[in-house]
């Protein structure tokens, strides 16, 4: 995949230099792109993890990206959000003897992407958890879910603190709001939510899908239903970025859909474990392809400019390798403008989106294409994520643009 990816001290992400020269995507590449277009998706219900799926293993948690080498060694930030949804799942009783249990084996941790699910940064999900479903309105009964999100910076436990306040919100989703949320959103069969159009009016309206949601957000609140509890109106009005895990949803069910098919190069999944980036390909579902996971670049927030931050994590990696997210912050200034001093400029133009494979017919913006072919060339690619600090001990500290890795 050419160069090894390059860290830069001043923190600035250093252009990637063309490689090869473009070519045309293989026929079976072109294949799962056509077969990813194809799809539909439409937010379907929220329930329980357990009542969406019939697949999960017992006293299981999933995490983002691909499965861990060693549990004796897990980043902070994940073996901080594991405890507390092993403590919410009634795993353990405390969260020291949560910990020890996951890092001997005895509470299992497994990868959200093998099951159908995607969950955010840090955040580990557990089967009592509520999530939102999005299915395939072309292909009914193909789900991708996520769990709800779990509301501001100040402790919640995608950033990986698992503090009181995190986990205050944690009981509050599987619980009261969570219920409340399951029943106030109604999805009729003949008139399910589409989110293709959602999704493409947010970025007319300055949204990347990934760093920037709120349009997306404000377009996706009625849906969610009028007469909620307060608590639940309470955590909306603040969960500034709860579209963000039905985008993600949205995206992981696309890509899945482009699998099985012999010679396809087409990236299939895709999501970071705070270790390694790993990622996987239409030709070998199932199979994940590991890289080390490079750190964010970006603005720190005020006063956390001398914390460090985790390399990569986070499955939201399958909204950038479908298309959108840090190949879309052209279409986003009020989030590229602050970035530009960290990235390449090339990010401001369609050549961002080189290395993906075609257009797709409800996003007519100029230059975007969907669809990640590792083969192409690129002058950047990269995914936009949140800086969670790696000690988990102070959340979250930014917002950059990983860069993909090559081996």
């Amino acid at each position: 995949m050419g160069q090894p990816a390059r860290h830069c001290p001043t923190g600035r992400l250093p252009p990637t230099v063309w490689r090869h020269t473009m070519t045309s995507p293989k026929p079976a590449t072109l294949q799962s792109y056509r077969q990813m277009l194809a799809v539909d998706p439409v937010l379907k219900r929220i329930a329980r993890l357990s009542d969406l799926l019939d697949n999960l293993p017992d006293r299981t948690l999933f995490h983002a990206g691909p499965p861990f080498k060693s549990l004796k060694n897990l980043p902070a930030p994940i073996l901080n959000a594991s405890s507390a949804a092993a403590v919410q799942e009634g795993f353990a009783d405390t969260l020291d003897a949560a910990r020890s249990a996951v890092k001997s084996g005895d509470i299992h941790l497994c990868p959200a992407q093998d099951f159908g699910i995607v969950t955010p940064l840090a955040f580990v999900a557990g089967p009592s958890m509520y999530a939102v479903a999005v299915e395939d309105r072309a292909a009914p009964g193909q789900i991708v879910v996520s769990p709800l999100n779990d509301g501001p910076p100040s402790g919640c436990l995608r950033f990986g603190t698992a503090n009181d306040a995190g986990r205050g919100l944690l009981d509050a989703l599987c619980g009261e709001v969570g219920a409340d949320l399951a029943r106030g959103f109604s999805s009729s069969p003949a008139n399910p939510l589409a989110l293709l159009p959602l999704m493409s009016a947010a970025i007319g309206k300055g949204d990347d899908l990934h760093g920037q949601v709120a349009a997306a957000n404000a377009l996706l609140r009625p849906a969610l239903g009028s007469d909620l509890s307060d608590a639940s109106e309470d955590y909306l009005d603040q969960a500034g970025q709860f579209v963000l895990n039905v985008i993600m949803a949205a995206c992981g069910l696309m890509l899945k859909a482009g699998n099985g098919v012999a010679g396809s190069e087409m990236v299939t999944a895709s999501g970071g474990n705070g270790q390694e980036i790993g990622y996987q390909i239409a030709n070998a579902p199932g199979d994940w392809i590991t890289l080390p996971a490079t750190r964010p670049v970006g603005p720190a927030l005020p006063g956390k400019e001398k914390s460090t931050a985790l390399p990569a994590i986070g499955d939201s990696a399958v909204i950038d390798a479908l298309g959108f997210g840090a190949a879309c912050l052209r279409f986003a200034p009020t989030l590229h403008d602050p970035l530009k001093p960290h990235i390449p400029d090339i990010y401001a133009n369609a050549a961002a989106h080189d290395a993906y494979i075609g257009p797709h017919p409800k996003f007519s913006y100029p230059g975007l294409k969907l669809g990640l072919d590792l083969s192409q060339p690129r002058q950047c690619l990269g995914i936009m994520l949140g800086m969670v600090e790696e000690t988990g001990t102070e959340g979250l500290i930014g917002r950059g643009v990983a860069p993909w890795p090559d081996a």
